[in-house]
This record gives C-alpha cells, sequence and structure tokens, in this order.
C-alpha cells in the first residue's frame, strides 16, 4: 500500500468514525401519517452498497458510493415509458437522511423487475449526508422511490407533487 492509499484509507475511516459519532443536531419528529400514492407506484430494493476511493494508478481522482437497484411497477399500475422521481435513504425510525433524483429512461411493465446496476454519487467527505452514507450499513437504511414524473406507453403524463 502507497502512501497516497494510505491515506486514502484513514480518511475513509475517520469519516466512518465521525459519523457514528455525530449525534442529530435536532430531535426526530413524527411525520405525517398521510398516504403518499407515488411511493407506492413503484417499489424499490438496494443491494450491495461499495465504495470506491480515489485511486491515481487508475485516472479515478473522486471517491464514489455506489449500489445497485431493483424496481418494480406495481401490478395495478399502466405499463410507462420514462419515470423521474428520487430515491429516498431513510434511518430504521424513517427519517430522511439523503436523496439522489433520477430518471428511469427504460420502460417498466406492472410485476416486472427493472435492474440498474451501479447507480450512485460522488462522495464528499466533508457533507454529513455522504459521511452517514457511507458509515451506515445497507442493513441500517430504508429505501423508497418517489415518483414526481411519469409517461405512460400510452403517451399519458402524469406529475406528482
Amino acid at each position: 500500500m502507497n502512501f497516497e492509499e494510505r491515506i486514502v484509507e484513514l480518511e475513509r475511516r475517520l469519516a466512518i468514525l465521525e459519523a457514528k459519532d455525530s449525534a442529530p443536531s435536532e430531535p426526530y419528529t413524527k411525520h405525517s401519517n398521510k398516504q403518499d400514492t407515488t411511493s407506492d407506484l413503484i417499489s424499490l430494493v438496494v443491494t450491495n452498497k461499495r465504495f470506491d476511493p480515489t485511486n491515481a494508478n487508475l485516472c479515478v481522482y473522486e471517491d464514489h458510493i455506489w449500489f445497485d437497484c431493483s424496481y418494480t411497477l406495481q401490478p395495478e399500475s399502466k405499463p410507462t415509458r420514462a419515470v423521474k422521481g428520487e430515491i429516498i435513504f431513510s434511518d430504521l425510525f424513517g427519517e430522511i437522511k439523503f436523496k439522489i433524483q433520477l430518471t428511469l429512461n427504460e420502460p417498466l411493465t406492472p410485476g416486472q423487475i427493472l435492474k440498474q446496476p451501479g447507480i450512485g454519487f460522488t462522495y464528499n467527505q466533508f457533507i454529513g449526508e455522504h459521511q452517514w452514507m457511507l458509515a451506515t450499513r445497507l442493513e441500517d437504511m430504508r429505501f423508497s422511490f418517489k415518483a414526481t414524473n411519469v409517461i405512460y406507453t400510452d403517451g399519458a403524463a402524469e406529475t406528482f407533487i
């Protein structure tokens, strides 16, 4: 392990420790029990979270966090041509910790699974939400996909607020 790799590894471990030691700045508040129909449109499964550190030898100059996603359109829905929305990462109590904007340009058929490996973002060690994403195990997260716009295969479009 060369010097740069050792520094990267030490910074990664420090970020993990800092994220574990930091307490939330405000207490958890109960969210409304209002039913959100957009989160029911597509179910999401996230697997295989991984961290790829900077590696100058491979010309990779930024850290990344990657994970694999599988989406399933609910059986009672119409087939979609494209869906725009966000992946929401929450802690075990349902408190939202991180969001990623995403457009699914592949068609979704009700009841069939669409797999997308390698969804992720550039990691910044100075952002608390990124530290949480790095330090938290996949088993200790909850996930959901909230659709904001849908284009159906029949040409109809729908926007959710």
